[in-house]
């Protein structure tokens, strides 16, 4: 049996290869091969260098500078620098990071940008996340003064300070301007902005459908890809700031985004990245002493909308991560504690027992006061709005009542703070 089943396996393939080597069809063949499609990329890469008092660092350190009057701050000569560093992206960098600074200060920055693969729309955004007078010294108060508060922006160094921002691109051999050489040229370098150290987030258009390209002068133009551009920052203390900036602090974050141009007509700069206006993300947060809070990344927030004028307070709540079926207070926490500087109650809410919080419609608050109102220790910056569980705050007092919150379930501003104006309060 085994070889007649061979013997009929073998008479089936030769027959088979009998009938094809029998057909003969007329036929043309044309492959393209290696058909593909593959994403673009851009990437944008900062370079900086310092200049302070006379002195640029270089190297890692503070040397004197060619052509420029000996320096006011020699004891600084050799130290170590920072602020000054080649093409890169960033990650700890800080352009600005001094201390014991005095009336009659000065420094500058120039700041390089170079997107690469593809052209693209940008922006820059300074964002506030301390102004804080530290502490209260006599000086201080005999100038008038107020008491140190529990507030992160109850300092005066920012609105003291005086601060110029300008496209450094003038190439113009009569002036012996060369784009990137540190020198603001009225009338050649275009002037970005100037005037006092900002306390709220501010962003700028460096490129936008639109808009001049602040490089070039040229609407609608976006960045070119393998371009070098030029920002110079400069920074000074007058002599004429008083003693009530004695100790404070002021910290910003200085971002850049860029974004494609092709295909994106309607792209415009976020008033701050990541929340658009009217909206306030709250946010689970870790304390830090002496600075700003650090946000806890997680899938734990409380989004909320709000009107900025009228004669109620008008918003809504939709978040998770809260504590299951608990009554949350949502609250106006004025510095310092226990936050009744006035401080108000805006509403209260019970959340879901899955811990999520949905208040549906929009809700009308009468609040009879702005937000913020006087005597906050925020009053320059805006309010602090947070929602925490009723069982930590008394409505009566408008108090605080525990400390340290639990911060997992505990939701903040997230350092954003907040402006609202009743319509019916003189």
């Amino acid at each position: 049996m085994k070889k007649l089943l061979l013997s009929a396996l073998s008479l089936g393939v030769v027959a088979v290869v009998a009938i094809v080597a029998t057909q003969a069809f007329f036929s043309d063949e044309e492959t393209s091969t290696g058909n593909t499609f593959q994403a673009g990329a851009i990437d944008l890469q900062v370079d900086s260098k310092a200049h302070y008092a006379g002195l640029v660092c270089v190297e890692g350190h503070w040397v004197q500078e060619d052509q420029q009057p000996p320096t006011t701050r020699p004891d600084l000569l050799d130290d170590p620098c920072g602020g000054t560093w080649n093409l890169k992206d960033l990650t700890i960098e800080k352009f600005f990071e001094y201390s014991d600074l005095k009336p009659g200060d000065d420094g500058e920055n120039t700041i390089s940008l170079h997107v690469y693969n593809n052209d693209a729309w940008g922006c820059v955004t300074i964002n506030p996340t301390l102004n804080d007078d530290m502490s209260s010294t006599e000086p201080e108060l005999e100038a008038g003064d107020t008491q140190d508060t529990d507030s992160i922006f109850d300092g005066e160094l920012a609105q003291s300070m005086h601060f110029r921002i300008w496209s450094d691109m003038c190439s113009n051999t009569g002036l012996g301007a060369v784009p990137g050489d540190n020198i603001y040229q009225q009338g050649c370098d275009l002037l970005l902005t100037e005037g006092d150290g900002p306390i709220t987030p501010r962003t700028w258009a460096l490129a936008a459908p639109g808009l001049p390209n602040v490089f070039t002068g040229a609407v609608s133009a976006p960045l070119i890809g393998s371009n070098d551009y030029y920002l110079g920052v400069a920074w000074d203390i007058p002599t004429t700031v008083g003693n009530k900036a004695q100790t404070d602090k002021y910290m910003s974050d200085i971002s850049f985004k860029v974004e494609q141009s092709r295909h994106n007509e309607n792209f415009v700069c976020p008033v701050q990245e990541g929340f658009t206006p009217n909206t306030l993300r709250l946010e689970n947060e870790q304390e830090v002493q002496g600075g700003p809070w650090n946000v806890i990344v997680d899938q734990k927030y409380v989004d909320m909308t709000y009107n900025s004028s009228g004669p109620t307070f008008d918003y809504t709540l939709v978040g998770q991560g809260l504590a299951a079926s608990t009554q949350y207070s949502l609250i106006y926490y004025a510095d310092g504690w226990p936050g009744n500087n006035p401080g108000a109650l805006i509403g209260t809410h019970l959340s879901n027992a899955d811990g999520t919080i949905n208040t549906g419609p929009v809700i009308n608050a009468e609040l009879n006061m702005d937000l913020p109102t006087l005597p906050d220790g925020n009053y320059a910056i805006g309010a602090k709005i947070w929602l925490i569980p009723s069982s930590a705050y008394n409505a009566g007092t408008k108090s605080v009542t525990v400390w340290p919150p639990d911060f997992n379930t505990w939701f903040f501003e997230g350092n954003v703070y907040i402006n609202y104006n009743d319509t019916q309060v003189p």
